[in-house]
């Protein structure tokens, strides 16, 4: 080997060491997100803003727009049609429906191809993808698209297929009819639609209750799918039968959102009152779906638990405070922490799901996870509201209030939102002095500046949110989790591998699992 290959190699040798110390210390400073939520309650300025002059931590990398096929199929029923949007991010496709028919196109690029699906001529009021079961279909169908409309529950298998050099695994996506797979839905319209990662299908209905579609080959006298309701009793099964849901008038509570924790096993489901129920899928989440607990009253148990407001809070709301999303919490965030609500004045309900526990789980441990069954739903803490004019690079009360009158809202005005990872997405529909679209995340300045300190310092560090805005029209109606390809994933999980000391053990764990964690700690980037 000669001198220059020897200097080179030490070189190399030596930014290992060092970026694997920096690994080692940054996974050994991790805070579990109740204590750095406790901490913050005691903290003046929980959020902070780039400077003007520095770099957007957020940028928009593309916009597309929308294929015109769905524009003009949209115009032809003069926006009076029943229309929905979403994003599959496991086979890269954004979706729209436009009363009967499901459009399919890439969202990363643009590709020319814009497939459709016409279903019968009801209307979709629900769509889902899920990963397909076992030995029940052909290979080629890789994933099971739900379709719902006020009649029909429709399953269409999705056929992927990857490029010629291999190095677009989503090159191409069809859509089979599966005719022996249509049930009729009983006169129940669905209202939201989720699947688990073993391929599970759970179907919320405007009557209140949760379904699941089940599906086999359908041997011997069998059906090969039915539709199960999971919620009701006997005696409700059977006055569902002498008499239909159009001729009851009961107080009817519909779920307008499922969300699943796939790690501890658990369904949330938030209705149009703003109760949220909780549900045990098993111990590895095939058992029967089981009640746990309903909770009606949350907004007031907020108001009870973290009421200190830090310094420069702004007037009290006069406008009905309401929960616009639920997500769960990794475990990697925290052991005792499971859900996060979010309210249409911008503030956060953490809750959990145990009886017992916090502020005393292991910091660092990026592997062992506490998997206790699910017994209640409590809320354990909050977090104030970004402040107004938030993301624009002046201190925080500076931007616009001046002008305003005493009598004015100050208040975020949330439509929709989404948390991930320790990400926040805030839609405001707050006047047009204010950015649209917000974005929160954890500050990693003030976490890299605290990583080597002791425990005692990392117990009590609060957590700091960065606020960034885009300049985005319009509303936000949808947002997914994009993680990058396998071998990127492989590329930053041989990182944690010499670090024993964090707790890190993936034997036997495939590439997806592996990503989630990854994604779940914030250490892989995702679109």
């Amino acid at each position: 080997m000669s001198w220059d290959n020897e200097i080179v190699m030490r070189d190399v040798t030596n930014a290992g060491l060092v970026v694997s110390d920096r690994i080692g210390r940054d996974v050994a400073s991790q805070v579990d997100l109740e204590d750095a939520l406790e901490a913050s309650r005691y903290a003046s300025h929980p959020y902070t803003a780039q400077p003007r002059e520095w770099p957007p931590l957020v940028e928009v990398v593309d916009s597309w727009e929308l294929p015109s096929v769905l524009i003009e199929r949209y115009n032809a029923s003069s926006g009076e049609g029943t229309a929905l949007c979403g994003i599959f991010p496991e086979i890269h496709r954004a979706w729209a429906s436009v009363d009967n028919t499901l459009f399919l196109w890439r969202f990363d690029k643009w590709d020319g191809h814009c497939p459709e699906y016409n279903g019968d001529e009801q209307a979709i009021c629900a769509v889902a993808l899920a990963k397909v079961k076992p030995g029940i279909f052909v290979e080629a169908i890789q994933y099971l698209l739900i379709l719902a409309t006020p009649v029909e529950l429709i399953l269409v298998g999705v056929c992927c297929s990857g490029s010629s050099d291999g190095t677009d695994p989503y090159a191409e996506v069809s859509l089979q009819p599966l005719p022996d797979y249509t049930i009729p839905s009983d006169g129940v319209t669905m209202t939201c639609i989720s699947c688990t990662d073993r391929g599970h299908i759970f179907l919320a209905g405007r009557d209140g209750h949760i379904y699941e579609l089940q599906y086999s080959t359908g041997s011997g006298w069998q059906k090969r799918c039915r539709k199960v309701c999971l919620t009701a009793g006997v005696g409700s099964i059977i006055s569902r039968w002498v008499v239909p849901n159009v001729f009851k008038f009961g107080a009817i509570d519909p779920i307008v959102e499922m969300v699943i924790d796939n790690e501890r096993h658990i369904l949330y489901a938030r209705t149009e009152e703003m109760k949220i129920q909780v549900f045990s899928l098993g111990a590895n989440g095939d058992g029967p779906l089981r009640k746990v607990a309903e909770e009606r009253n949350l907004i007031n148990q907020r108001d009870t638990y973290g009421g200190r407001q830090p310094a420069g809070s702004r007037a009290p709301r006069s406008a009905k405070t309401t929960i616009v999303s639920i997500s769960p919490l990794s475990s990697l965030e925290s052991k005792w922490l499971h859900l996060v609500a979010v309210l249409s004045d911008g503030r956060r309900m953490y809750l959990s799901t145990s009886s017992s526990g916090g502020n005393n789980s292991s910091a660092g441990n990026f592997g062992g996870v506490n998997h206790q069954k699910p017994n209640c739903l409590k809320v354990v803490t909050t977090r104030p509201a970004p402040p107004l004019g938030a993301g624009s690079g002046l201190p925080f009360g500076a931007v616009s209030l001046a002008s305003r009158s005493q009598s004015e809202d100050l208040s975020l005005k949330i439509e929709s939102a989404y948390y991930s990872a320790g990400t926040l997405f805030l839609s405001d529909s707050s006047p047009s002095t204010v950015s649209s679209l917000l974005i929160v995340n954890r500050d990693s300045g003030s976490q890299s500046s605290s990583s080597s300190l002791g425990a005692v310092a990392r117990s009590s560090r609060p957590l700091r949110e960065l606020v960034s805005s885009l300049p985005i029209e319009g509303r936000m109606l949808f947002v997914a989790d994009v993680l990058p390809l396998p071998d990127t994933a492989a590329a930053v999980q041989s990182l944690y591998l010499q670090l024993e000391f964090c707790g890190y053990d993936n034997s036997g764990e495939s590439c997806e699992k592996t990503s989630g964690k990854l994604w779940a700690r914030g250490d892989l980037s995702t679109q």
